[in-house]
């Protein structure tokens, strides 16, 4: 087991909205049923920055595995509380590492 893997305590999974139609946006459809995430973090204004978000109260981070379909605009699910995807990147813990990634949240009021 990985090091990450040991670290990544948090089961979530994301939704992403359906195709337009006639106007109208199709429902939310899940897109990653279940991934391991680290827990919830507040964002730094660096990070923030990095991303290119303007603001970061409120914002959120966590990294996963690398690899998944997880796009800006999805719905993150943790607990039954839903988060905005904001932003994702890859991240590299060390060269030799796989890539993870990041991932900026703003939780849904």
């Amino acid at each position: 087991m990985s090091s990450f893997a040991k670290l990544a305590t948090v089961t979530a999974s994301t939704k992403r909205q359906g195709a337009v139609s006639d106007g109208l946006a199709g429902a939310l459809a899940t897109s990653v049923a279940s991934l391991k995430c680290l827990p919830l973090d507040p964002v730094s204004p660096e990070t923030a920055q990095m991303v290119g978000l303007e603001y970061f109260a409120e914002l959120l981070q966590t990294m996963c595995e690398g690899g998944l379909d997880i796009l800006a605009g999805d719905v993150l699910y943790v607990n039954s509380t839903a988060y905005k995807v904001r932003a994702v990147g890859e991240w590299h813990w060390r060269p030799a590492d796989a890539a993870t990634l990041l991932i900026i949240l703003e939780e849904v009021k």
